[in-house]
């Protein structure tokens, strides 16, 4: 077996526009796996379209779209952990130590340098020989002072029967997609049947371009909105009409950026995953302010009838319509 291992970096894809969710993408595909596999989700995962609430958002985002498209089998081949509130018991009850506390506070101190190294543009190359090493020496340390079990989830040793997993899908060509933090661990834990290879090396692509403009965009609070607004326009997709819209909408346009969502809501807007959610439930929040609420309301009902909306969607759709409900009764 040839294994390829890819960290993913959850939400921080969005800060990083030399390894965003497209760039992953790209990576996994250049590296021709017959199988993708994470430990980020249950075999079962893809049987609910929950698992697209996944905090590495770079699976939905990009790389099972890709997949799907290129017939190439994602697996979850998850552990779970024998008790989920173990990790956090075991420093909780280190308070009344202080004397134990001191050396997990000293082993935690191993991370200190990652605030600001994870704040950095970083690509691949720089996670790998930065970012990877800090998480394999915590482990290492937290591991060699408290032992494989409720201090450390028992990372290792659900990490090898993470590669027993992989083993028993039988495939030749395999790129592993795991959370940085616990990469380290797994590739530790592969064995000598299995060899390991480094990330090819790819050049950017105008799609991975594209996304880094769109998670710039998403983030809003951005110093010249007006500039990332037009480049928005050149896109034209339905995803760039709404982060236009939210720009719009942070700086005091409401009008426009209702009648821009209006516009978009009349073509198709399924893509990305978070898409038909977040732009119904901001569309209805426009409705409202503009004192539509019947059509507020149909939004907001259209976020819920969804068979899957992120649960911010979903939670806005419901205090839209808590709000309007409260309205009538007390015009009532």
């Amino acid at each position: 077996m040839k294994l390829t291992p890819l960290p993913l970096m959850g939400a921080f894809h969005l800060h990083y526009p030399l390894y965003n969710a497209v760039s992953l993408r790209d990576l996994v595909a250049a590296t021709n796996p017959d199988i993708v596999v994470t430990p980020v989700l249950h075999a079962d995962a893809f049987e609910d379209p929950a698992w697209q609430d996944t905090p590495e958002l770079a699976l939905p985002l990009a790389v099972v779209p890709w997949a799907s498209r290129a017939g190439v089998p994602v697996y979850g081949v998850a552990v779970p952990s024998p008790d989920p509130d173990a990790k956090d018991d075991f420093r909780r009850y280190l308070k009344a130590y202080p004397r134990i506390l001191k050396v997990l506070n000293e082993v935690d101190a191993i991370l200190a340098p990652l605030r600001n190294l994870l704040e950095a543009p970083l690509t691949l190359p720089r996670i790998c020989s930065e970012v990877l090493p800090l998480f394999a020496e915590h482990q290492h340390r937290c591991e060699e002072t408290f032992g494989d079990g409720p201090a450390t989830d028992w990372l290792r040793e659900r990490s090898q029967e993470v590669i027993a997993r992989i083993h028993g899908l039988g495939a030749e060509r395999v790129t592993l997609l795991a959370s940085a933090e616990h990469l380290p661990t797994l590739e530790a834990a592969l064995d000598p049947d299995i060899e390991r290879l480094d990330p090819p090396e790819i050049e950017t692509s105008e799609q991975a371009y594209e996304r880094s403009l769109l998670d710039l965009a998403m983030q809003v609070t951005i110093s010249e909105p007006g500039n990332v607004i037009q480049q928005l326009r050149e896109l034209d997709s339905a995803e760039a009409h709404y982060h236009e819209a939210n720009l719009m909408f942070a700086n005091g346009h409401l009008a426009e950026a209702l009648d821009l969502l209006e516009h978009t809501s009349q073509g198709d807007f399924s893509q990305p995953y978070f898409l038909p959610g977040y732009l119904l439930a901001r569309l209805g929040l426009l409705r409202d302010l503009a004192g539509r609420w019947a059509q507020a309301e149909r939004a907001y009902r259209g976020v819920l009838a969804l068979e899957y909306a992120p649960s911010e969607a979903r939670e806005a759709a419901r205090e839209g319509l808590d709000k309007l409900s409260t309205a009538k009764v007390e015009e009532a």
